[in-house]
């Protein structure tokens, strides 16, 4: 424990003032914190959108507030022709300002602001925004006025919206029956729980409020605000945002008396189970014939078919009989459906379709961008979308009607090569024709282009483009304080496992890297792109790249492979070790990596292949860590029955062979990490966001525990899966960076506020738990 005395003593030192010499490291650049990574100010998606007259554009970005231990997002408003201005002289000039900047930070977990969107006059934005309670809120900002408006009462929970302007307005909330449950379940006496979820048992109040997702509909028209009720039943109408946080699909009509979306389905005909197949056989998403209870408040996730509804009257109208494709593995899509400007046809991202008689045999049946036509009642297919298991899938990112037409779509994609756009003209009936991109009726839009250029060694600015001239200029560095900071290098590498997949990977190198030093490695799994800066190498939970970086470690950011690593069969996780163990040899052979210092860092569904390295891989691990993740151990197995309609079960069973009874049993033996932890070596930190988190990674903890192998369970408190919240930030990738600095460098911060961590460590290497 010599080493901890010394740290301190010398941080007791450095706080009485001794220590008042001013050294080189003290006028040189400082290196990245976790700190830094929080305070970064990160652009949104897309981060920028033209007012629909092109005069203006809205900028909105996010920052953690240490001081205020919440996130703040920011809303800035600039003048087109301000822009246009700086680039006609080139750039002589100061940077144009916002002509409005507004922020918000109200709540310890964001986004705080979200769904932002012009009014179709050009005159306001509409948004949600956090409340003190963590509920969404509709507000308007007046752009004339520089006054925002709340839209709806702060005590309901907006799921979604459309805005025509301040008198029409479509909306839905959260349904009062969720809550009403929660503390009704709260409160009453137990009896027969049989088909509740142990999660449900435990924490009844937090699942209700943030699992289920049952919401009703409420419009505006004309000023006046009612709930919309199906004329059908006389009850609200069910809607079901996705229970992952995706918003309501509400599309408002020109003329603000109808709606499209989407609704489920409270019974799925038997023969849509052939009719309507997934993108591929063994893909999770099927659709199962029955009833679905739509006021079962679930969570789950229903399948649910695009219709028209009047505000006024209630009345539903099926658009196409036939179910979404998204969830069926087809087409993987962020757009939301349009209407053309006269209100009298449709654009829908992605359905299936009613097969043409005749045709039920010949081919599957596939879904596609379709126009609905009101006026005729005619369905047609534009062009069949794809899936990500397909080669050239594409992701299709927006639709929509050309200007003043209803014969023109403007499909927008992107592919993992880039994105773009087409756009398909109606030739005839019921016919569309591909167009030249040369016929793009879009051209003649704002004078400028807006984008955010960045990549891996290169923070985020705002660029415009002048579209005549191509010239482009920054007009806003958000992050100046970057200057001072030496970040290091990050590149790409790539390399092949034992049976010759190809893998690629972000590698940080420590800012003071010198060839022929063998460095420590830390591997973080998840993926990474190329083109964004991102610190923490890929997520804000638990992963900390140019962190551990600054502190002289090499870290391997792994990027998931292509052809998907066998996922959901039981050579997923032995994949991601060929592909681990290949990488770090691949750098050990360059000299790079000391590989008697190798750690890795699992997030989610990579905590399970942490735990198979730690079991299989016959490399040597010295440190690891995982936070809030799936480890398909026996335990995990059971608390996730009644959950999500047993899915993680049915998952279990595909990846290690067989459910965990009789015979079963011996398929878990063999390939479950958890039943293999006897083989662990290296010190594992876990990692729990949340009471229920912890639950679910119990097992290994207390396997490890039990057999007196070096183990730490912490527990951020309530936090969200991908960490917004500054504080339990910089406890999951601080934590991350002092484990790693421990175990791999036997090195400490010197903050006083640590010593007990250094030393409850330092007694657990010694073998003292």
């Amino acid at each position: 424990m010599g080493f901890v005395r010394i740290a301190l003593s010398f941080c007791l030192l450095l706080s009485m003032g001794v220590a008042s010499a001013k050294t080189l490291s003290e006028t040189s650049k400082r290196r990245f914190t976790v700190a830094d990574d929080i305070g970064l100010i990160q652009f949104g998606y897309p981060g920028y959108v033209f007012s629909p007259d092109g005069r203006y554009f809205v900028v909105d970005t996010t920052r953690g507030r240490l001081d205020l231990n919440r996130p703040e997002d920011t809303l800035r408003v600039y003048r087109t022709e301000d822009v246009r201005q700086l680039l006609s002289h080139r750039g002589d000039g100061p940077e144009p300002l916002p002509v409005w900047t507004l922020s918000k930070s109200t709540y310890k977990d964001g986004p705080i602001i979200s769904a932002t969107r012009w009014l179709a006059d050009s005159r306001g934005i509409a948004f949600l925004a956090k409340t003190v309670a963590g509920s969404n809120q509709l507000f308007l900002a007046d752009l004339e006025t520089r006054t925002v408006q709340a839209l709806t009462p702060s005590r309901v929970h907006v799921t979604g919206f459309d805005i025509r302007d301040r008198s029409h307005v479509v909306y839905s909330i959260l349904s009062p029956a969720i809550v009403a449950k929660a503390h009704k379940d709260k409160e009453a006496p137990k009896g027969v729980v049989t088909g509740k979820s142990i999660h449900d048992l435990l924490f009844p109040e937090s699942r209700l409020t943030h699992w289920h997702n049952l919401s009703e509909l409420w419009a505006v028209v004309k000023g006046h605000r009612f709930r919309v009720d199906d004329k059908a039943s006389g009850r609200p109408i069910p809607l079901y945002p996705d229970p992952e946080g995706q918003f309501s699909e509400l599309v408002l009509s020109p003329d603000g008396l109808s709606v499209v979306t989407t609704l489920a389905l409270e019974t799925i005909p038997s023969e849509w189970e052939t009719l309507y197949p997934p993108s591929y056989p063994t893909h999770p998403w099927k659709i199962r014939a029955g009833h679905q209870n739509l006021q079962a408040l679930s969570g789950l996730t229903y399948w649910k078919e695009y219709v028209l509804i009047n505000l006024l009257s209630g009345r539903v109208k099926p658009l196409t009989s036939a179910p979404e494709g998204i969830f069926a593995g087809w087409g993987l899509s962020a757009a939301a459906a349009e209407w053309s400007a006269d209100g009298r046809s449709i654009v829908l991202p992605n359905t299936f379709l009613p097969p043409k008689s005749g045709l039920e045999n010949k081919q599957p049946n596939r879904p596609c961008v379709a126009v609905v036509d009101l006026s005729s009642n005619r369905t047609m297919c534009i062009v069949h979308v794809s899936s990500q298991a397909e080669e050239g899938w594409r992701f299709i990112s927006g639709v929509g009607f050309a200007q003043h037409s209803r014969d023109r779509v403007m499909i927008k994609y992107a592919t993992p090569n880039g994105s773009g756009q087409t756009s398909y003209l109606r030739v005839g009936d019921a016919s569309w024709l591909e167009e030249s991109p040369t016929t793009d009726p879009e051209s003649h839009g704002p004078p400028i282009d807006i984008s955010v250029h960045q990549g891996m060694n290169d923070p985020p600015v705002l660029v415009a483009t002048e579209r005549a001239t191509r010239v482009s200029h920054i007009i806003w560095n958000p992050n100046p304080q970057l200057r001072a900071i030496e970040l290091g290098e990050a590149s790409v590498i790539k390399w092949r496992d034992k049976h010759g997949h190809p893998w690629s990977g972000a590698l940080y190198k420590p800012p003071d890297f010198v060839i022929n030093h063998r460095y420590p490695l830390v591997i973080q799994t998840h993926g990474f792109d190329e083109s964004e800066f991102v610190p923490s190498g890929r997520f804000s939970t638990a992963f900390a790249a140019r962190e551990l970086a600054g502190a002289g470690i090499i870290v391997l950011q792994v990027k998931d492979p292509d052809d998907g690593c066998h996922y959901e069969t039981s050579e997923e996780a032995p994949c991601y070790v060929d592909g681990f163990d290949a990488g770090i040899q691949q750098l050990v052979a360059e000299g790079l990596v000391d590989p008697s210092r190798i750690g890795i860092v699992g997030f989610s569904r990579s905590c399970y292949h942490v735990l198979q390295m730690l079991t299989t891989s016959a490399l040597r691990i010295h440190a690891a860590s995982i936070t809030d993740g799936v480890n398909l151990g026996y335990f995990q197995y059971l608390v996730g029955i009644d959950e999500f309609d047993d899915g993680i079960a049915r998952e279990a069973n595909m990846m290690n062979g067989a459910p965990p009874v009789g015979q079963g049993l011996q398929h878990w033996l063999k390939s479950s990490p958890d039943f293999n932890l006897d083989k662990v070596t290296a010190p594992l930190q876990i990692v729990g966001i949340s009471l229920e988190s912890l639950l679910s990674q119990w097992e290994p903890y207390a396997i490890l525990r039990y057999l007196h192998k070096p183990v730490e369970l912490s527990l951020l408190g309530d936090g969200t899966h991908v960490l917004t919240n500054p504080a339990q930030r910089m406890m999951s990738q601080g934590g991350t960076v002092d484990w790693f600095r421990f175990w791999l460098k036997d090195d400490v911060d010197p903050n006083p506020a640590k010593a007990e961590q250094y030393i409850r460590w330092e007694k657990m290497r010694d073998g003292i738990y």
